[in-house]
């Protein structure tokens, strides 16, 4: 395997009350439990939808890209249920950055579980890939929970995407440098 390729391995990373993890065919049920709590027409199409048809195409896709560059998947299991996930993309090779996405079920909010999890992911990013420069993160507007998480994580506000769609509130871009991270 060549070292571009081994870098993309999903990771499992352990923290005090969570294990982030590669997703496995037998997180079926656990993943249309959260997924049916976030219509793709509102929070976007990562999840590619909730119905059974849905998320089995979004499971076997997502095992199958492990280990290939640009997006990853993980879950996030909390006291040893699957309860979200969190992403990661590469979207500009130049400076080296990558989008960070994730989704819980709607009953694990409030819990700082998703501030845990993507913690540990941004250490990951930083460590595993030494020459990433950002990392990036939209939220709708109405998403006051989200805006503070990335706020919490360091995160600034860099601008605001507008949606044409009719009832869109689009969405703030948030941007994390490598020497924010560090501080």
């Amino acid at each position: 395997m060549d070292k571009l390729s081994s870098a993309w391995l999903p990771p499992t990373l352990r923290t005090e009350r969570l294990v982030i993890r590669p997703f496995t065919a037998t997180d079926f049920a656990a993943f249309r439990a959260y997924a049916e709590g976030q219509p793709a027409t509102e929070y976007g199409s990562w999840l590619g939808g909730a119905s059974p048809s849905d998320a089995a195409r979004y499971l076997v896709d997502t095992i199958a890209r492990y280990g290939r560059p640009p997006r990853t998947d993980l879950g996030i299991c909390f006291e040893g249920q699957l309860i979200g996930g969190v992403a990661f993309h590469q979207v500009w090779l130049s400076p080296p950055t990558m989008e960070l996405g994730w989704v819980l079920h709607p009953a694990m909010a409030g819990k700082g579980l998703a501030r845990e999890a993507n913690g540990a992911l941004l250490g990951w990013l930083f460590e595993r890939f030494p020459e990433l420069s950002r990392v990036e993160a939209r939220v709708r507007v109405s998403d006051a929970n989200g805006v503070r998480l990335l706020e919490k994580l360091g995160f600034i506000r860099e601008g605001s995407i507008r949606h044409e769609r009719s009832g869109a509130d689009g969405a703030l871009q948030y941007g994390l440098l490598r020497s924010e991270w560090l501080k």
